[in-house]
């Protein structure tokens, strides 16, 4: 198909896009089991360390030969990483693991070997990139039934290491409710156990478990002890404040001695029961999302205030992302002209927040947000989670995003049929179903995507959105081109000499996959962050309205494709080739917009109010000249046959 938009760059750019999608998202949804170990001896080594030398003197010659032993497998470990590719072959972290091996050899002082051990774990969790809290609060009750199930029988139903299979275990299981072991030890820490088990004891890896249970567990585990000593602590406490000191990833990687180190800093009164409530606490609810940017945004203005405008800036992006976002969909399925107050507000403050803005107007624009927030609260507070609910946004949120598919496709597959070109056809269902197969990985990988954070999914988005930008004004001009009689006529007498040509088949592939791939990661985001706000129970809800909403689409494809084929030919060609200027258009103001949420682009008010997000169009300077330019840029590329078209002179 020369001359076509399935043509050079174009096809090693679509393809590389399917082939990197499908073989990245496997890969990175396992974190490698070296990884973990290494990081799991790692800790055994900085917190056992002191059980085999004290002051320079073996005071245990069995745990010493373990350390020696440890020493050498955090090399081994790490020249797996290597070989795998998770780690440079050139690595400082060789020379982390050789002076850790020396400390123990030359029997060095605890602190340093667990100085250097702790350092050395930090390097691998951030070269590997491994996960060290789960993407949601677990539920107590969850890790309840699995203690009961997995653990009681040995570590007793209170904790207590007295289980009826306890007796005659060497070494005895750890008793959870008391003693100081356990509160050395992070949830993190216990997770790596259960997923690993521990070699030589009855302590099995439950490699069955998904990562949501053994985060589940590993929470529960570390409450026993809390519960024991505080029952009413989680009760009593006023969690969404504690939360607000302490975020997820602290809980999970900070024993129980460091975590109240941190609140003691930030002002709590009593740490070690405000630990036990944190260990002890249920997952939060909407009320408590919010509470996290109502404490963003303050931060915000006490750092514009001090002359830090740029951090402060930085706060107010997160105080979107992580305290409004998560609670968007219900809001605004609940109160829409609220939800768009909302955002206009929370980008009134990122815009006030700039160096020279009077600290008054700072103040006003954070004392508006805080006014517009505490409605947010009021309207999700009436609103009860409803499995009907998830239901029917899921549904919602799916058959919009497959609409906007489904018009590119028609576009395509319309002209193909027109042109009697079969087999071409059928690359394109390939390129969109290896589109819908990516999404539905990334559905199953969903914890991954959210582990990323919400700055890095929104600049995801926006470049996928910018991609699908340059593929369809270059696709749709190619439409436009055709639709002269005699240019479609030259085309066809091309298609019947040549036949297609695989290259350019690909490239047909690799357009439908990019037309699709951008509304499946956007409904994978929107559906993840669905049934992590409605709870666990919510997922057979979302699921259910998910597949009502493609039934729907189905439907609809097949009356559109049916009316499709008795359009004539140029007909056909000029509203695929409009439909495809005006996708490009609202996908341009999408991509701004995402860019926008992330702090990476300024914002503007628009003097045009409105929020259209079918549209794409958004109240702001930024998002309003990009669809200008690219609509301009559309309208100029489609006229340019026209434009190039030979005068014929008058006789």
């Amino acid at each position: 198909m020369s001359g076509s938009p399935t043509a050079g760059s174009l096809v090693r750019v679509a393809t590389c896009l399917a082939g990197l999608c499908l073989i990245a998202l496997p890969a990175l949804s396992q974190s490698p089991d070296a990884a973990r170990t290494l990081v799991h001896v790692l800790d055994y080594m900085a917190q056992d360390y002191p059980a085999a030398v004290a002051d320079g003197v073996i005071v245990n010659a069995d745990e010493y030969a373990e350390m020696e032993e440890f020493a050498g497998t955090t090399r081994r470990l790490l020249e797996a990483l290597v070989r795998e590719g998770h780690v440079p072959a050139d690595t400082a972290l060789y020379g982390a693991c050789d002076r850790l091996a020396a400390l123990v050899a030359t029997r060095a002082d605890a602190d340093e070997v667990a100085r250097t051990a702790r350092a050395l774990r930090a390097e691998v969790i951030r070269h590997v990139g491994l996960p060290t809290a789960p993407v949601a609060w677990p539920d107590p009750a969850v890790g309840a039934a699995l203690y009961a199930e997995r653990c009681a029988a040995c570590h007793g139903a209170a904790g207590d290491g007295d289980g009826p299979a306890a007796p005659g275990l060497e070494p005895a299981p750890t008793p959870f409710a008391t003693g100081e072991r356990v509160a050395s030890l992070s949830p993190f820490q216990a997770y790596n156990t259960i997923r690993l088990g521990v070699e030589g004891t009855a302590m099995a890896a439950y490699t069955d478990l998904t990562d949501d249970q053994v985060w589940a567990l590993a929470f529960f585990v570390k409450s026993m002890k809390a519960a024991r000593a505080y029952p009413d602590a989680a009760d009593t406490a006023d969690l969404a404040t504690l939360r607000a000191h302490v975020s997820l990833a602290q809980v999970a990687s900070l024993n129980d001695a460091d975590l109240a180190a941190v609140l003691a800093e930030a002002g709590v009164a009593d740490p070690s029961r405000a630990v036990a409530a944190l260990r002890l606490a249920p997952p939060p609810d909407r009320h408590d999302v919010l509470s996290q940017a109502d404490r963003l945004l303050d931060e915000a203005l006490a750092a514009f205030l001090k002359g830090d405008p740029e951090g402060a800036r930085g706060l107010a992006v997160r105080a979107y992302l992580e305290g409004v976002e998560p609670v968007e969909p219900s809001l605004a399925a609940n109160a829409p002209d609220l939800t768009g107050r909302l955002e206009r507000q929370m980008m009134a403050v990122r815009g006030a927040l700039q160096a020279g803005t009077p600290a008054d107007e700072a103040r006003e624009a954070v004392a508006a947000a805080h006014a517009v927030l505490a409605e947010a609260r009021d309207v999700l507070d009436q609103r009860p989670a409803s499995p009907w609910f998830a239901f029917f946004m899921a549904a919602s949120i799916l058959l919009r995003e497959g609409l906007e598919a489904f018009l590119i496709i028609l576009a395509i597959l319309s002209v193909l049929r027109a042109s009697g070109q079969r087999r071409a056809a059928r690359w394109v269902h390939g390129g969109w179903l290896a589109a819908v197969g990516v999404g539905v990985l990334a559905w199953f990988f969903s914890d991954l995507l959210l582990q990323f954070g919400a700055t890095q999914r929104e600049l995801m988005e926006g470049g996928i959105a910018l991609v699908a930008v340059i593929v369809l004004l270059y696709a749709g001009f190619w439409l436009h081109s055709k639709t002269e009689i005699h240019k479609w006529k030259a085309f066809i007498e091309t298609r019947i000499q040549t036949a297609v040509q695989g290259g350019n088949l690909l490239g047909l592939a690799g357009i439908a996959f990019v037309a699709v791939f951008r509304e499946a990661f956007e409904s994978v985001l929107f559906l993840s962050a669905l049934t992590l706000e409605e709870g666990g129970g919510s997922k057979t809800a979302v699921a259910g309205g998910a597949v009502l909403a493609i039934a729907g689409v189905l439907v609809l494809a097949a009356v559109l494709l049916r009316v499709s084929a008795r359009l004539p030919v140029r007909t056909l060609f000029k509203y695929s080739s409009f439909a495809m200027g005006v996708l490009s258009v609202i996908l341009a103001g999408k991509a701004i917009h995402a860019f926008q949420e992330t702090g990476w682009l300024s914002v503007t008010p628009s003097p045009l109010p409105w929020r259209i997000d079918l549209l794409g169009f958004f109240p702001t300077l930024e998002t309003l000249l990009a669809q200008l330019l690219i609509a301009a840029l559309a309208i100029s590329i489609y006229a340019l046959p026209r434009l190039l078209r030979p005068t014929v002179p008058s006789a």
